[in-house]
């Protein structure tokens, strides 16, 4: 299990005006507020020089100030030393007694003072009660850190319970600043109360309120705890973004949080060299500014990447550092305790590392490290020879990560989960193919993949491979790339063959590059051929040799997702679409009842060729393709130029059609997949001119085909298990027997040619598969540009049920 990033939200009042104490406390205000602490403190410092003296309210506030100042910038040590003064008993009762048995209580953890701001709010300052119970909240949760798991999430739910009510007064009283930081708060609790869907949702909020507000301090805090909990769903680039918002406005007593953040995320990506470094430096300066909890994270996070790298000594350095930096964290003791029984392991000392991962899941530790104790637990049974102990292990694993997954209700938010498990599959799918267990590992491989796509849907769950090759008429390529080494499980009717590949960033840094070449200047077949053949001698094992003109259909992994295989050559010049049919499926379930039985298509839903809206203009031979299309089909419905809007779309597929087929543009979202959209027109100037894939998704789609004449209209972003999410996924979603969809950009000169040979193919009787293979054919043997992949390759089928 990574540390987790813990950065409550320190929060206060604003208050008054210009040339005096009252000015130095509002200048100073905004500048804390705005993550201006080099300014903050020379204007406090300046301000009590030159009005300490002077018996005033607002002088006491400064002071208090102060020491809030200090809790971001020099820690809670510092803070409570500046802070411990009384007031005179003239002020006893005033705001800044309010305001200083707050700070006190926070520099102190100290409940008993918290207790001395409410009596004095509910007494005498009934506006300031908003503020108190929002502190409040900061300060109960971190009472409960390095507690039992139950009683840090108790003293999550009790926090969130006070900053709810903070919120409820700060509504009521206009407070909008507060407002804002109790939204903040609202969404760290909820997060680390186990309700992540929520508080991500809350947490956008805030950032949003906290940034309207100009309270940059407060927003990238909230961002960076909002990054936790994308982190914690997996959803490491958007991790990534928000924790170098963080980071940017970070005082450098909070650095060593942000870079630890940033460090788990490399860690995830198998950066071990730049975990390391960003730890190393969180380490360096949580020790020079006396962050020792981020000490103890560091050193954690710097065992386990020299771990990942075989430098045992190192990682048991660290890990021991680790040790005595953590004491009374019992969780982060548990988890470098895992740690501990991985070192015994490579070090020989089985016995001694099974009493330890026996220890730790007797104590009930947090899903994450359960879940790491029981697969490396299970690694060290299997290298004992004890393969059904050690299946045990994997399979509660499995159902830990199952169950989590299960609680995220956003889809958006789920896509991402299995990430945070790809190397307890990983483990276990190389465990069963040592094993000889070929049917099991793939079964593995198959229950993480297009769990959304399958959810809802009257699918497979067990079926055998052969008949699935079988029912579809294929040869099925069923890929899973490995830390380690990968596998591609070759299906036929006759038998199911699993063959080792080279590691999965091998080939992901192959199938990437590959992939930039055809998109290229260079990436005509003399130039392209070399790595074509290298690519292809790679993913297709040398006793893969299909029929003529056979169908192929490809479940792919990782980066394969954004692959045309067609485009490989079997030998040089020669591409693989010439040799056999290539189709994509998400998964085996998704196809094991084989294609529907079809009739050929008459009816024909065509939407496109929308006005110029914003940055997208018309697109100039869409009437082109509109006008070839439409010609192909008996019954053909046109929504074009201002009619081709979202709502009218809708309307139209409350009818059934044999196909829809789209001209416009596309947009791929990475950062909200389901947010990807086809471009049409605008309505009475409403702005709503996308038609999202999350909208998509929701309406039934009763066709046996859906073409997406659009850029990049699978998708760019691609997820572990889902593959590609986008706009096809979505149609996928909703019903479509099989979506084509482009990968990349696509052409619209050369586009309608394309549509127009493949739905004369399809108005033959040939099948959308063979038909489209037909029309690329016809591109790429023509001769001119258009041979080129960049070409005809963008466009790829994808199977559904």
């Amino acid at each position: 299990m990574l540390v987790p990033l813990l950065a409550a939200l320190l929060l206060c009042a604003a208050t008054a005006a210009p040339a005096t104490p009252e000015d130095a406390a509002r200048l100073a205000r905004t500048a804390i507020d705005r993550a201006q602490y080099v300014e903050a403190q020379r204007i406090l410092d300046e301000a009590l020089a030159r009005f300490g003296t002077r018996d005033s309210e607002t002088v006491w506030k400064l002071r208090v100030m102060r020491g809030e100042l200090a809790m971001s910038t020099r820690g809670l040590a510092k803070a409570d030393e500046l802070l411990r003064f009384e007031l005179p008993a003239k002020y006893r009762n005033s705001e800044a007694a309010v305001q200083h048995a707050v700070m006190r209580a926070l520099a102190a953890r100290a409940i008993h003072l918290m207790q001395r701001a409410f009596d004095l709010a509910t007494k005498h300052h009934p506006k300031l009660l908003a503020d108190v119970h929002l502190y409040n909240s900061s300060l109960v949760y971190n009472s409960s850190l390095g507690k039992t798991p139950e009683e840090a999430l108790g003293g999550a739910r009790t926090a969130l319970a006070s900053a709810r009510t903070a919120l409820e007064l700060a509504q009521k009283n206009g407070r909008r600043d507060t407002e804002a930081r109790a939204t903040a708060n609202v969404a760290f609790f909820l997060s680390h109360g186990g309700r992540l869907t929520d508080g991500v949702e809350w947490g956008e909020r805030a950032v949003t309120l906290l940034g309207q507000r100009q309270l940059t301090k407060h927003k990238s805090v909230a961002a960076g705890n909002l990054g936790w909990a994308y982190f914690e769903l997996g959803d490491y680039e958007a991790a990534e973004r928000l924790y170098l918002v963080a980071a940017n406005a970070a005082p450098r007593y909070d650095m060593p949080v942000w870079l630890i953040a940033r460090g788990n995320v490399e860690y995830q990506r198998r950066n071990w060299q730049d975990a390391i470094r960003l730890n190393s430096e969180a380490a360096r300066v949580a020790d020079e500014v006396g962050r020792d909890k981020s000490l103890g994270y560091a050193y954690a996070n710097m065992a386990r990447s020299y771990l990942e790298l075989g430098h045992l000594d190192d990682a048991a350095r660290f890990n021991a550092k680790a040790h005595a930096a953590k004491k009374g964290d019992a969780e982060a003791i548990r988890s470098s305790r895992v740690v501990d029984a991985r070192i015994a392991v490579l070090r020989g000392d089985r016995t001694g590392a099974e009493k330890i991962f026996q220890d730790v899941l007797r104590q009930q530790p947090s899903p994450a490290t359960l879940i790491e104790a029981e697969t490396y637990f299970a690694i060290l049974l299997a290298s004992a020879g004890r393969n059904a102990e050690a299946r045990t292990h994997f399979e509660r694993a499995t159902r830990i990560v199952n169950d989590k997954r299960g609680e995220i209700a956003d889809p958006d938010l789920r896509f991402a989960f299995l990430n945070t498990a790809a190397y307890m599959f990983d483990e276990y799918v190389d465990f069963l193919v040592r094993t000889r267990d070929v049917g099991g590992a793939l079964a593995v491989t198959e229950a993480s993949r297009a769990q959304s796509l399958e959810e809802g849907r009257d699918v497979a769950r067990t079926f055998d491979a052969r008949a699935v090759a079988k029912a579809n008429h294929a040869t099925i390529l069923t890929y899973w790339l490995g830390r380690r080494r990968s596998f591609v499980w070759v299906i036929t009717p006759a038998a199911v063959t699993v063959y080792p590949l080279p590691a999965g960033t091998k080939i992901e840094d192959a199938a990437r590059s590959y992939r930039d070449l055809l998109l290229g200047a260079r990436g005509i077949p003399e130039r392209s051929a070399q790595p074509a053949t290298e690519l292809f001698s790679m993913l297709i094992p040398s006793p893969v040799k299909p029929a003529p003109n056979a169908r192929v259909i490809v479940v792919a992994d990782g980066q394969l997702h954004t692959l045309n295989f067609e485009t490989l050559m079997p030998r040089s010049g020669r591409y693989w679409i010439e040799d056999v049919v290539v189709m994509s499926a998400p998964s085996l379930q998704l196809i094991a009842q084989g294609p529907k039985k079809t009739h050929a298509p008459a009816s024909l839903l065509l939407v496109g060729d929308a006005p110029a809206v914003e940055s997208y203009p018309r697109l100039k031979h869409a009437p082109a393709e509109i006008e070839k299309v439409s010609a192909k089909f008996v019954r053909p419905t046109i929504l074009r130029g201002a009619n081709a809007t979202p709502d009218a779309y809708k309307n139209a597929t409350r009818g059934r059609f044999d196909v829809q087929h789209f001209v416009a543009h596309g947009v791929a979202s990475s950062r909200r997949p389901l947010d990807s959209a086809i471009i049409l027109a605008a309505a009475n100037g409403n702005s709503s001119y996308r038609l999202l894939a999350r909208d998509v998704m929701q309406q039934p789609v009763d066709a046996q085909l859906v073409t997406i004449s659009s850029c990049y209209g699978a998708g760019t972003r691609t997820y572990a298990g889902e593959g590609v999410i986008g706009l096809a996924w979505a149609f996928l979603k909703a019903g479509a027997d099989e979506v084509i969809a482009a990968l990349w950009e696509v052409n619209d000169t050369a586009t309608p040619q394309l549509m127009e040979t493949m739905y004369g193919e399809i108005r033959k009787g040939r099948d959308p598969a063979d038909a489209l293979r037909t029309a690329k054919l016809q591109m790429l043997r023509g001769g001119g540009a258009y041979r080129r992949p960049l070409y005809w390759a963008p466009f790829v089928l994808y199977a559904g049920t």
